[in-house]
């Protein structure tokens, strides 16, 4: 696995700068799979004493730098950007239409939600930008999003160790299970919020009978 062993170099000779960078650079759409990024700073921290915790709130910060990297560009460049990424990389098309749909259906929680989702994980960021979503909510969320991912893979290295085909099996079983996991949290969302919604209807008719 040369990027692999590329990514195990880097963070052996530059330390924590290298994981926030790699991890940044991750989050901004570069071509740095996280599914193997993380899971290897797991594994090294066990291997060569890293303190753990501070892997992951380092990580946690690249993921949110370059999320707002991507977001800028969306709110900067529009639609146009849109365009320009699914007809140079066609192959972005469906993690695009997956993140509107996202925000279309789930609105401001879709950037946490996404974030668990490897189709439409970082693509989110440039959609929100698009959609110029309150800065505030987009970071607040994407916190959340990006803290659950980044702990979850991370600790996955760390305990399983230098054995990445069992972890790509774990993630694989993820993949199924989240999607799962996501309507639910989905629907016991949408659910919250219509009986709000009656509620505050209710209170309104009470105060101007």
């Amino acid at each position: 696995m040369e990027i692999g062993f590329i990514i195990e170099e880097f963070i052996l000779n530059y330390g924590l700068i290298s994981i926030f960078i790699i991890v940044a650079l991750e989050y901004a759409n570069l071509p740095l799979p996280s599914e193997i990024v993380l899971p290897l700073a797991g594994i090294l921290s066990t291997e060569y004493n890293m303190n753990v915790i501070l892997v992951i709130l380092v990580s946690i910060l690249g993921g949110i730098v370059g999320s707002l990297t991507n977001y800028y560009l969306g709110y900067k460049f529009g639609n146009p950007l849109i365009y320009a990424l699914k007809s140079k990389y066609p192959k972005t098309q469906r993690a695009i239409k997956e993140s509107y749909r996202f925000m279309e259906k789930y609105e401001n929680i879709s950037v946490m939600l996404s974030r668990l989702v490897p189709i439409a994980r970082t693509f989110i960021s440039i959609v929100a930008g698009v959609t110029r979503m309150n800065i505030m909510s987009f970071v607040f969320y994407s916190t959340i999003g990006i803290s659950i991912w980044n702990i979850l893979l991370i600790l996955i290295g760390y305990i399983i160790g230098d054995n990445m085909d069992k972890i790509t099996y774990i993630l694989g079983t993820y993949s199924k299970v989240v999607a799962v996991l996501l309507v639910s949290v989905a629907v016991v969302y949408l659910i919250i919020r219509k009986n709000k919604s009656k509620n505050v209807e209710e209170e309104d008719k009470i105060i101007y009978k």
